[in-house]
């Protein structure tokens, strides 16, 4: 038995052993009920000490299945990357970060193993191969970033929660470590570890050491701000404002923020969830349209099995590509784009090798030079973690594997080519749709024939006309003149296409433009990810205004701890923040002028004058005292700006996730189709004319 049938038995035997299972405890719950008198659900209910004690298990399980995944050479370091990027989440609960990194890693390979089973199964072909591998790293990275979000959105939503009960709780005890605690024991288990710790630091000894610490394992800003303010009021003090508590009102702003994030973010992801599956469909799609098309139209199959399909197929494989880079950047919120700021880039680790450094050098221009300063601040502005050297290193990594594949796709048209002059049926003139099986057993041996004459002939064997009068008597063909004719005129078309089956110059120049384009599509995508960011730099200057508002009542704060404190809540604007931070004990005014011009937006602009005020000229609460009153009508307007921001977004991701959809239905199907009927009609009317 053949390995395809084989799996496809297995494959079904598995899925009738699952729904014979299903079906069996379905009738013995139902057989159950009847005989003791109580319904099914009912019955189920008294299964539920079982089922904890299954979920207990399954647990246990998951953390073998950890223990031996960081054991196994090739998958652990995929395994502590996966804990590396959740643990932040489940911070101080090993247990918790074990068990989802098992629960990903796990699914991870279980998608692997069935892209496997799929490419044996359905795609034999090897270019098949490769675009179903790569929807199954596409899709293995749409489940980690599904999964992390859930747990982000969970952890927000908790946070929301155990706001509430710390307020609840504050009334009751006027102390901030004791209604902390008090909202932890009730909290759900992934942000009460967070509020125990938040806690712990409160009572502590080395309270600011301990809150350093923590601002280093935070997983959100909002829990940053949340835990800060409950030590400033705990050092410090309350006060009653005219709105109330200071804390408690502190603690509404920060409800509000993390609500309105939610809702931005659920409404975005919501919005660009269903794009990245529908801009990877081709690839599941392609092989069901080539199938369709061939059994439908005959002449369709010239073109599948060409170099003009097998290009039309590689054109499609890099818009996939591109255009989940490009939704990626879409669903980027402003923590991931933090994030991916601070992850080391592999690039950092390749300029150390000598010989790497010294080729970027000689791309890259001077450091004093004008053009070195451009694009350090569009790689400022677009909020990059790489540096000029490392932007010029991928540079020119992009362009030697543009053109290397543009050259690969050639060649293998090329190829494909050759393979089809020689080895593809040979139709006459008269012969048109589907082959009977005596026509294709002629038109085989007519390939075959052809074939040992080029053979041949290409050996140095003699004249064409001698090797194919030999050919044929060998064959004990007629030796006619009409058909030594058309066996010729074959022959030497088919040597005329294969002779033309070589890198030309107008293809290697398409592959140097290729390398040229893949050289400059860096610079390109700072550019988008410099237009994204501007979505977002309202969005934050916002937030520092609720921010600043609560900081600027604390009596003691300065415009340096305030410096510090966007510095921690900061994402877009952490890298000017920073510099400034560094460059303020040499002198404030200079540091805060110098943090005006290096993120010159507006809004945020008008934040740096008021530090600047509350510098030398007016206290700090004076400087921030009419934010307090537009409150409202900011956070209105912010409302409005969100609709409008995730619209464009969505926009462009519609027509970008459509994109390689429309490609494949017209580049891959009906534009060919109209083609090959259009060449198949012109030779049905010669045809009719010789007749006639």
């Amino acid at each position: 038995m053949p390995l395809r049938d084989g799996l496809i038995w297995i494959s079904a035997a598995c899925a009738a052993c699952a729904l014979l299972t299903w079906v069996l405890y379905l009738s013995a719950t139902r057989r159950e009920a009847k005989q003791t008198g109580m319904n099914a659900d009912e019955l189920r209910s008294l299964l539920s000490p079982l089922r904890r004690s299954g979920r207990k298990q399954l647990k246990q399980l998951h953390i073998v299945i950890y223990a031996y995944l960081v054991r196994v050479p090739v998958i652990s370091r995929y395994t502590q990357r996966i804990y590396r990027r959740i643990a932040p989440l489940y911070a101080y609960d090993e247990s918790a970060i074990r068990i989802e990194t098992a629960k990903i890693t796990s699914c991870a390979i279980l998608i692997a193993w069935l892209s496997v089973g799929a490419i044996l199964l359905f795609y034999p072909d090897f270019s098949y191969m490769i675009m179903i591998l790569l929807g199954a790293l596409i899709l293995h990275g749409i489940l980690i970033d599904s999964l992390v979000h859930r747990a982000e959105a969970r952890l927000l939503k908790q946070l929301v929660e155990v706001l509430s009960d710390v307020r609840h709780y504050y009334h009751q005890h006027a102390m901030v470590d004791e209604a902390v605690y008090d909202a932890a024991q009730i909290a759900g288990r992934q942000i009460a570890l967070h509020a125990e710790a938040i806690y712990t630091l409160l009572t502590s000894d080395q309270s600011e050491t301990r809150l350093e610490a923590y601002y280093e394992s935070a997983p959100n800003r909002f829990m940053k701000v949340f835990a800060g303010v409950s030590f400033l009021v705990r050092e410090f003090g309350d006060k009653i404002l005219p709105q109330g508590s200071m804390y408690l009102h502190a603690l509404s702003k920060i409800s509000s923020e993390i609500r309105l994030e939610i809702l931005r973010q659920e409404k975005l992801h919501y919005m660009l969830q269903g794009l990245t599956i529908i801009a990877i469909a081709p690839i599941l799609a392609a092989k069901p349209v080539e199938s369709w098309a061939r059994n439908h139209f005959p002449a369709m199959d010239e073109f599948y099995s060409g170099s003009a399909g097998f290009a039309v197929k590689s054109g499609i494989f890099v818009l996939i590509l591109i255009c989940f880079i490009l939704l990626r950047k879409l669903q980027d919120t402003s923590d991931e784009a933090g994030k991916q700021r601070r992850r080391k880039p592999p690039e950092k680790k390749w300029m150390r090798v000598q010989v790497i450094q010294r080729v970027v050098r000689r791309f890259m221009p001077n450091d004093r030079s004008a053009e070195f300063t451009k694009i350090d601040r569009l790689l400022r502005e677009a909020n990059s973690p790489l540096l000029v050297d490392w932007l010029y290193l991928r540079r020119l990594i992009l362009a030697a594997a543009s053109f290397l594949l543009l050259l690969s796709i050639f060649m293998g048209m090329h190829i494909l080519t050759v393979r089809q002059i020689n080895f593809s049926p040979t139709r006459t003139a008269v012969m048109f749709g589907v082959l009977s099986p005596q026509e294709e057993k002629k038109a085989a041996e007519r390939t075959e024939i052809d074939r040992a004459i080029i053979e041949k002939y290409n050996q140095g064997g003699g004249q064409l006309r001698e090797i194919i009068s030999g050919e044929l008597r060998s064959k004990g063909l007629s030796l006619q003149q009409t058909e030594l004719n058309h066996t010729a005129d074959r022959v030497i078309k088919k040597l005329r296409g294969i002779s033309d089956a070589t890198l030309s110059w107008w293809q290697l120049t398409l592959c140097f433009i290729s390398g040229w384009m893949g050289y400059h599509s860096p610079m390109v995508l700072l550019h988008i990810q410099i237009r994204m960011r501007r979505m977002e730099l309202k969005n934050e200057v916002d937030q520092f205004h609720a921010l600043l508002s609560i900081l600027s009542q604390f009596e003691r704060m300065s415009v340096e701890h305030m410096l510090e404190w966007l510095d921690r809540f900061a994402v877009q604007f952490r890298a000017p923040v920073s510099s400034c931070l560094l460059a303020y004990e040499s002198g404030a005014e200079e540091a805060l002028e110098k943090l005006k011009e290096e993120a010159a937006f507006v809004p945020f602009v008008r934040i740096v004058e008021r530090l600047q005020a509350a510098v030398s000229h007016i206290p700090v609460l004076q400087a921030f005292d009419d934010l307090e009153a537009e409150q409202q009508y900011r956070f209105e307007q912010r409302k409005q700006e969100y609709e409008r921001m995730i619209e464009t977004k969505a926009g462009w991701g519609r027509w970008i996730g459509f994109a390689p959809m429309y490609a494949l239905v017209f580049l891959y199907l009906v534009i060919p189709l109209v083609y090959m009927s259009m060449q198949q009609m012109s030779t049905y009317y010669e045809q009719i004319q010789k007749i006639s």
